[in-house]
């Protein structure tokens, strides 16, 4: 498997980070301390932060909030009443950039980034809100490694409810593209101009596999696909075999 994920790999331009690990204690690492632009997958982390106790607090839609980009939030009507719950699910399952931007007033930046220090995420910053441009012009973004994402997505998968958001995912176009429509993926996208992201847990009947696709530096963005479409393909039928 390795071979051929290497192999893939070699096919395209851009810098890649891979993790792949497994419920039996196997791993593969390819530049897992490379720092990529985390696009939505800085979502993880700010969900990661949304105290239990919190999910029944109510946060209004206003016009005020409303950011462009992936989302239904920015369609509906002002004024909608929604718990931090409904918008965590709408952060997770549909990268809801509005939803995103309400729990980051809620929880706070800060918070975010004094927790990532705190627990080591040596590599993650939650620089900006969503579609921020103002904020990015001014060098302000929001970064990520493989490594951490590895770890923090071991955490959300021991989580009922986060896992049920990840399992519920609607941005299928990358790892799982390949795989039959039974199979079991608790994951994350992201993507930006040459940046292309899936991160996941695979489920097969005798365990679990985490992969972890980092891309930046993409020539093309449907390079970034692919290469998602391929690794996926290859993990799935080597622990299905």
């Amino acid at each position: 498997m390795e071979n051929k994920i290497k192999e893939i790999l070699s096919h395209y331009k851009g810098v890649f980070g891979v993790i792949i690990k497994d419920s039996f204690g196997n791993r593969l690492a390819i530049n897992e301390n490379e720092v990529f632009p985390s696009a939505s997958i800085i979502k993880l982390f700010i969900l990661n932060r949304l105290a239990k106790e919190d999910y029944d607090v109510i946060v209004k839609l206003t016009k005020e909030v409303k950011v462009g980009g992936c989302g239904v939030l920015k369609s509906l009507k002002d004024g909608l009443m929604l718990t931090t719950k409904d918008l965590a699910y709408l952060m997770i399952c549909l990268s809801d950039n509005t939803a995103t931007n309400l729990l980051i007033d809620y929880v706070g930046m800060e918070n975010v980034n004094q927790h990532s220090k705190e627990n080591g995420y040596l590599h993650t910053i939650l620089g900006r809100k969503m579609m921020d441009i103002e904020a990015k012009k001014a060098g302000k973004d929001n970064f990520t490694s493989p490594k951490d994402v590895e770890r923090i997505l071991d955490i959300l998968c021991e989580d009922k409810d986060c896992l049920d958001m990840l399992k519920n995912q609607a941005c299928n176009n990358k790892l799982p593209l390949y795989l039959p429509e039974e199979v079991e993926l608790a994951h994350k996208t992201g993507e930006l101009t040459s940046i292309e992201h899936d991160v996941g847990r695979l489920y097969f009947e005798k365990g679990w596999v985490d992969i972890i696709v980092l891309t930046k530096e993409l020539l093309d963005n449907t390079d970034g696909k692919k290469l998602n479409n391929e690794i996926g393909k290859v993990v799935y039928d080597y622990y299905n075999q």
